[in-house]
């Protein structure tokens, strides 16, 4: 059984968490199967953005319960680093946009998943929990710093310390997330969003998926000046010119990512 679905609608790459019976659980197959399957996406020059959801009802319930990585005791840490680790730091730092479809609930380090994405969608009915404490753990996948950066401080303090389930309604409504959808719309928002942005100009927008990252934590000085080192970097590009002449003749650009 493939723990990881992975096909190409035109330029994108649709990937999904194949484990229903278990709200795709991060099991180690699983996160095996989808750092190869977004390795592979990402050295595919015919796929320009990707698509992230979960099979089934639930999006990802982090950490698998009654799994081996429950019966890891302090192996987990090698694990994590070895495993879960990349595969977070990948999804950030990849130059090709990542659009995440939670179509039910995210928990635990399910939530730091689907927040490693560039742009997240949520179905109505899904949620997101940050379930650590309530099992005794710690937090992980990128929780500790992603809600900060979403949501604030103290919000994300009593989403991690209480570990109420927070709806997608009010995740978007708090910046968690970009937006709330139908359930049975979810799909169609997230692929027309990726398509809009498979059509882009590629090195732009990994360009300015760098920018934002980076931006966070530099200096306004060290931001201005890494902004004038790219946009030296896009102003040689094809792109830019066709960008410019599509804008000047009222026509919709035809971007090669040159």
């Amino acid at each position: 059984m493939a723990w990881v679905l992975s096909e190409q609608r035109g330029a994108v790459a649709v990937l999904t968490l194949n484990n229903p019976e278990q709200y795709n659980a991060m099991r180690r197959g699983l996160l095996g199967e989808l750092h190869a399957a977004l390795s592979a996406a990402l050295a595919d020059a015919s796929v320009r953005a990707i698509v992230l959801t979960g099979a089934g009802r639930g999006f990802c319930a982090g950490a698998q319960l009654g799994g081996e990585t429950f019966d890891a005791g302090a192996n987990v840490a090698p694990w994590m680093r070895a495993e879960l680790s990349p595969l977070l730091e990948a999804m950030r730092n990849a130059d090709k946009p990542i659009v995440v479809a939670v179509n039910g609930p995210a928990a635990g380090a399910g939530v730091g998943l689907a927040l490693a994405g560039d742009i997240v969608l949520a179905a109505r009915s899904a949620k997101f929990v940050l379930s650590f404490v309530k099992l005794g753990a710690a937090l992980d996948a990128g929780t500790s710093l992603f809600l900060q950066r979403s949501i604030g401080v103290a919000r994300a303090r009593a989403l991690a310390l209480l570990g109420r389930p927070l709806g997608a309604e009010q995740a978007a409504e708090w910046g968690l997330i970009y937006q709330v959808v139908e359930d049975s719309e979810l799909m169609t928002e997230a692929m027309a969003i990726a398509q809009q942005l498979a059509s882009g100009p590629p090195i732009s927008i990994g360009l300015i998926k760098q920018q934002v990252e980076r931006a966070w934590s530099a200096s306004l000085a060290e931001t201005l000046d890494d902004e004038a080192e790219r946009q030296g970097r896009a102003f040689v590009t094809s792109d830019l010119r066709e960008g410019a002449a599509a804008f000047v003749e009222k026509r919709a650009a035809r971007f090669t990512g040159r």
